[in-house]
């Protein structure tokens, strides 16, 4: 059985990785984030920074997001995905995730090829300066160190900074497509989790760098707009780089 709106709510608790003070830049706590607030559930940021495993210890695994539930005796989730499918099935009298199984099986479809066809890779490699800039004095060698030994080469070589903007925009031609016929990922009737999972890719943009990512006259301009001031403006509320809208 849901939690039913007849009933206050007790916060449910997301651990989110932090850079500098109140910078929150990971995409998957975004998602989590925009996950929960579309459910009408309250939400109590919990800061992390890398290599605080320790705090975490709980959930047996040393990434974030993690979800704590208070209306389930503390019940705990982590990884984006499965939070998501988690809200769905535990708050069904709630403003669905997915509209239904097919819903979530195209939000899916739409994680696996932001995250894995070319979009999100190419951000990252945009950002990536700016992710290590956003990290406190003690944890930007760290950040370099584990980073340089993913990639084999140095963050200034991986980084194509402003000049990468033209290729992701290209990258975005499916969901631009999409967006002239309809206001949402999720269709005509609002955002779904296919929306938030790709709007908070674009918050981990907007939390760390001025780059300017989309033309005011793009589609999915008008649609990231929509997604920052959706749920009480929880997007547009939050420390960034105004500049880069």
């Amino acid at each position: 059985m849901g939690l039913g709106r007849s009933k206050m709510a007790k916060p449910i608790s997301i651990y989110e990785l932090e850079g500098g003070p109140n910078q929150f830049f990971s995409p998957y706590c975004w998602a989590a984030r925009f996950a929960v607030a579309h459910k009408g559930l309250p939400i109590e940021t919990i800061r992390w920074k890398f290599k605080e495993g320790d705090k975490i210890a709980f959930s047996n695994q040393g990434l974030v997001p993690v979800i704590v539930d208070g209306n389930k005796d503390g019940k705990w989730v982590n990884d984006s995905w499965a939070i998501a499918k988690y809200l769905e099935e535990t708050y069904p009298d709630r403003p669905s995730l997915f509209g239904g199984p097919q819903g979530e099986a195209a939000a899916l479809f739409v994680q696996k090829w932001f995250a894995t066809g070319g979009p999100l890779g190419v951000l990252f490699k945009i950002v990536i300066l700016d992710i290590h800039k956003s990290q406190t004095p003690e944890l930007q060698p760290w950040f370099r160190e584990t980073r340089e030994a993913k990639f084999g080469v140095t963050l200034e070589e991986f980084s194509v900074g402003e000049a990468g903007v033209p290729e992701f925009r290209k990258a975005l031609e499916p969901m631009r497509q999409l967006l002239a016929e309809y206001p949402y990922l999720g269709g005509k009737d609002g955002p779904s989790y296919a929306d938030h999972f790709v709007a908070a890719m674009f918050m981990l943009a907007y939390a760390v760098s001025p780059v300017k990512l989309l033309e005011k006259d793009d589609v999915i301009y008008a649609w990231r707009e929509r997604m920052m001031a959706a749920y009480g403006g929880i997007g547009k509320k939050a420390v960034g780089h105004p500049e880069s809208l």
